[in-house]
């Protein structure tokens, strides 16, 4: 292998770890830059806040100005836009010399060359083509009194641009998988009930903000250790007893193996219980939050859901006057009823007469369409359960 040769792979390496890695493309751009004798270079990503910016150095005055107004009348760019559009398959890809894009006496007499380019080393230019919806040409420069980019250069760059557009589709399918990761785990964390995704070693994927409160502390029927029952690191799901961690690890091994999964229920030391669901993580799920084995797709995990048994989530007082039309007191009069309480008593505890709040209960039976009291405790804990824990 030519010095060349090894030089181009060092490029080509270092462009896929920008892609992959870090996100840091600088030196990349350096290495490209000492292939190509050039004094500086633009590539010019999408931040992933609607702007781009100059992947290949540091901001500086350059890029301020290029930002706050040259890139208005940057020739090579108003003809690299009006070519892709009309072409694109014929664009990405193609390496040309500035002289090339613009004829040089134009380039010249521009504005873009006098106010800005002589001033910061852009006086010869050599430039690919990458883009996926718009043109974004990959460009290096040499300043006023050194010689333009030649015939070898044109070779040189070509050969790594096919390298440089899958780089920026690799960036992009990345930036879409963790963008709907970062979604997949904000939502979960709003359900008001736990969710936890677990590999076939019972090792800890993913547990939202609810099931992270319930697996707290060694004294809960179900909680997290920092060992597991298989060897390697990492954190652990656990149930209490030595019967409980069999049940949960038969169940969670029939998950990830093509089966059903199941339920179980498990108690703590102050003798609340907790509703264990084990089921499959669905496929979208488990490519996700797991890992890819080689050529068989995502990780089976398995998905818990985690549900008190002894505790009663009423509706928000809120929630209750925009769904049925309560008034407020009817409202609190709705939930005191939910959580248990007799009509009498909740006269007393509010300091009404009894006729006033059996007046009440009539009213939020007519409102929400319930046949009966039992009938609305069960429209509220479907509520209840369905409400979003939105912080």
């Amino acid at each position: 292998m030519s010095d060349t040769e090894r030089d181009i792979a060092d490029c080509v390496g270092a462009v896929y770890e920008a892609a992959t890695g870090g996100g840091d493309w600088r030196p990349a751009g350096t290495r490209i830059c000492r292939l190509l004798d050039a004094q500086s270079a633009t590539f010019r990503l999408g931040d992933g806040a609607g702007a781009s910016r100059n992947v290949l150095s540091t901001s500086d005055d350059a890029e301020a100005a290029y930002i706050a107004y040259y890139h208005h009348v940057n020739p090579f760019m108003q003809v690299a836009r009006r070519v892709f559009r009309r072409s694109r398959e014929q664009t990405v890809g193609r390496v040309r010399r500035g002289e090339q894009v613009v004829p040089d006496a134009d380039f010249m007499a521009s504005e873009y060359y006098h106010d800005f380019a002589r001033h910061h080393g852009r006086r010869h230019m050599i430039s690919g083509m990458v883009g996926l919806g718009e043109a974004t040409p990959l460009a290096f420069f040499r300043a006023d009194g050194t010689e333009p980019f030649g015939e070898r250069d044109v070779r040189v760059l070509q050969m790594l641009m096919p390298h440089v557009q899958r780089a920026v589709e690799l960036r992009a399918r990345l930036s879409l998988d963790r963008q709907s990761a970062g979604l997949t785990r904000a939502v979960l964390d709003t359900v008001p009930f736990g969710i936890a995704v677990v590999d076939a070693g019972l090792r800890i994927r993913f547990v939202n903000d609810s099931g992270a409160r319930h697996l707290a502390g060694v004294d809960a029927g179900l909680h997290a250790m920092r060992s597991g029952p298989f060897a390697g690191t990492g954190v652990h799901l656990r149930a209490t007893g030595r019967s409980g961690s069999a049940t949960l690890r038969a169940l969670v091994s029939s998950a990830v193996s093509g089966g059903p999964g199941g339920s179980m229920r498990v108690l703590s030391e102050d003798g609340s219980a907790l509703a264990v669901l084990v089921s499959p993580a669905p496929h979208l799920l488990a490519a996700e939050i797991g890992s890819e084995r080689l050529g068989n797709g995502p990780e089976p995990l398995a998905l818990i859901v985690i549900r008190p048994l002894d505790r009663k989530d009423a509706p928000s007082i809120p929630m209750l006057c925009d769904l049925f039309g309560f008034s407020r007191a009817e409202a609190e009069v709705a939930v005191a009823l939910f959580g248990g309480a007799g009509a009498e008593d909740v006269a007393r505890g509010r300091g009404v007469s009894l006729v006033t709040v059996r007046n009440q209960i009539r009213s939020i039976l007519v409102k929400s369409g319930a046949a009966n009291l039992r009938d609305l405790e069960r429209m509220m804990a479907t509520i209840a359960a369905s409400a979003l824990q939105v912080r």
